[in-house]
């Protein structure tokens, strides 16, 4: 600590040096660390809240320490702390303060005493001091209350700080919110502000609105400003009051600590402490400034913090020397819960974390030019300043496509969604299949900024669209029906077919007397054959004149059932069977030959020709008499 003491000593008569050179000499020392990222997001189904819990100097010389943790209320029962950082000197203290304090007394590195969670993700918070000098009657040199009093120069007392996931960061004393003068001279500029900085040393009451993104703060205590809340807009350099806020009505009770904002940025609750026996519970419109009651409390304690849950809307949690649940709008406050406690506390909101989601569209690709599938990860609100990283599960490497997608995605600030890609690869094989790409979200750390909705899996099916040519044909094309006549009939593809073979529907021709087949009502071609056949066979007989008959063999168009997809090139093929058995009473040579008659019809004839001449000789008989 003398080593810093020494470092900071050269800003005694320089005051216009900024925290942030400040900040850079204390971390070269090792004494504290800066912000870092914003604090973690909570998940929203969680009834957390950040708390900050000071304790005072252990001994003469040493910094009070500043305790920040996510407190988790449970139900019922005692609340869980999980310790963000812990750091004996974690704020930046002001380039005034080290100089300015005796060499016995404690180091004025100081706590906040006030502050809200801005929704960059960091906490906002008022400096409070604790264990410094006298606040109006600083005794270094030429700084005697005769002179002008040290209260002239107590900006150490409207600093801001910015709490982090690694540290604090000191942003400087606060524009217009009280008056100091530039140097410690006593001729030097004074600087207006909205308030006397001799009514006291802190501000107890702070909270940032989640619409807006403005810092309210007041000192709602016996001595301070009962009806006047001041607004500051955190992301100005320095920090700077915008306007005040004047109540319809002083904030009742000599102690009210801190309030909470409510979700829609209209409302701030607190809890005033009226008595030793009774609190008074209130809230105040940010926009109006009306004051309205709530009812009363049976306790006494006053409430250092106050922060919005995320799973509840109606839900405030405060935090004194134990914890109770607020509902709103009502203010009814539940019972206690114990909660770990130090010298003083504070408390601000957690953020709920973003919730992610994927999908690709469209889901099918054919493998020609220019087919493209967008994928989306899509988040719930605007990525946060530094935007958000957003794990991936890729697809495994494949020639039939190329991805854009990685092991992350990267939502940019302010931006909802990020997109990366999976594109077909274009050929012309036929019959090379369908292949898919499956993108997912990956399963995200604990303490990562966001968790996972639905969808989270999106499939891109890449599908051939180069479709392999089927014909059929039957050699011979023509049989008898004799022994050992048979057509072998080939399906054919013009490419090998692939993994798991292709299936070919075909129409059979139907088996009966004359001819059998082993062809069915489909073929399978196996993977990597270009063909497969079947048969058709005559049936032998020796039935004369039983003419001829054809088989025709018939390749069906491919249906939806078909894994393969193919097109017909040649669709039929017919195999003749004729009939090859003889009549013998049929003339087998060439030309016209006239039948042989049976001995019967000689016979016939005979007897004809007889009779005939018969006849003839009675004729001439008759004549001649």
């Amino acid at each position: 600590m003398e080593q810093l003491t020494n470092i900071l000593s050269i800003f005694r008569h320089s005051y216009k040096a900024t925290a942030t050179a400040v900040t850079a000499l204390c971390v070269s020392t090792g004494v504290l660390a800066a912000a870092g990222t914003p604090l973690p997001r909570c998940d929203a189904s969680t009834a957390s809240f950040y708390l900050m819990r000071y304790s005072s100097p252990a001994a003469v010389g040493t910094p009070p320490t500043t305790n920040l943790s996510l407190a988790t209320v449970p139900a019922t029962g005692a609340v869980a702390l999980s310790q963000i950082w812990n750091a004996a000197a974690a704020p930046t203290v002001s380039p005034r303060e080290i100089p300015l304090a005796p060499a016995t007394a404690p180091l004025p590195a100081g706590a906040s005493v006030a502050g809200g969670m801005g929704n960059d993700g960091y906490i906002y918070a008022i400096r409070a001091v604790d264990g410094d000098n006298n606040w109006d009657t600083s005794p270094a040199a030429g700084w005697g209350s005769g002179q002008g009093g040290g209260w002239r120069t107590h900006t150490r007392n409207y600093e801001l700080f910015r709490y982090g996931r690694d540290g604090v960061d000191n942003l400087g004393i606060i524009d217009g919110l009280g008056p100091y003068l530039t140097s410690t001279d006593p001729s030097g500029t004074s600087v207006p502000g909205a308030l006397d900085a001799r009514l006291g040393p802190n501000f107890n009451a702070a909270d940032v609105d989640p619409v807006t993104g403005i810092l309210y703060v007041a000192s709602f205590q016996t001595g301070g400003s009962l009806n006047r809340v001041f607004r500051v807009d955190v992301t100005q350099t320095p920090p700077k009051v915008v306007s005040t806020l004047t109540l319809t009505a002083n904030i009742p009770g000599t102690q009210s600590g801190d309030f909470a904002i409510d979700a829609a940025g209209q409302w701030a609750y607190g809890v005033a402490i009226t008595s030793s026996v009774f609190a008074q519970n209130y809230r105040f419109n940010l926009s109006s400034g009306a004051v309205e009651s709530l009812g009363s409390s049976y306790f006494s304690t006053s409430f250092g913090g106050a922060a919005r849950l995320p799973n509840d809307a109606n839900k405030l949690a405060f935090f004194g020397t134990s914890t109770r649940i607020m509902t709103i709008p009502a203010g009814s406050l539940g019972s206690s819960q114990a909660t770990a406690t130090a010298n003083g506390g504070d408390a601000a909101s957690c953020l709920p974390k973003f919730v992610a989601t994927l999908q690709c569209t469209p889901t099918d690709l054919v493998d020609s030019a220019g087919q493209v599938a967008n994928c989306t990860v899509t988040i719930n609100q605007p990525a946060p300043l530094g935007g958000l990283s957003i794990a991936l599960a890729p697809p495994p490497a494949n020639s039939r496509y190329t991805t854009t997608c990685g092991s992350a995605i990267s939502v940019a600030a302010g931006e909802t969604l990020a997109s990366c890609t999976i594109t077909a690869t274009a050929n012309t094989v036929p019959a090379d299949g369908d292949v898919s790409a499956t993108l997912q979200l990956a399963t995200p750390d604990a303490m990562a900024d966001y968790v996972l909705g639905t969808p989270i899996a999106a499939t891109v099916t890449v599908r051939n669209d180069d479709l392999p040519s089927v014909g059929v044909s039957c050699t011979p094309n023509s049989l008898v029906d004799a022994e050992s006549q048979v057509a072998v009939c080939t399906i054919t593809s013009d490419v090998p077919a692939p993994v798991g073979g292709m299936t070919i529907r075909l129409t059979s021709p139907i088996s009966g007397p004359r001819f059998s087949t082993t062809c069915g009502n489909s073929a399978v071609i196996e993977a990597g054959a270009s063909s497969t056949t079947c048969t058709i066979t005559a049936t032998p007989n020796t039935v004369a004149g039983d003419g001829s008959v054809e088989a025709t063999l018939t390749v069906l168009d491919a249906d939806a059932s078909t894994a393969v997809p193919y097109t017909v090139s040649t669709r039929s093929a017919n195999v003749n069977i004729a009939d090859d058995d003889k009549d013998t009473n049929t003339p087998t040579g060439p030309g016209s030959v006239t039948a042989v008659p049976s001995l019967s019809q000689w016979a016939l004839a005979l007897l004809t020709l007889v009779l005939g001449g018969f006849a003839a000789m009675r004729v001439r008989r008759s004549r001649m008499n």
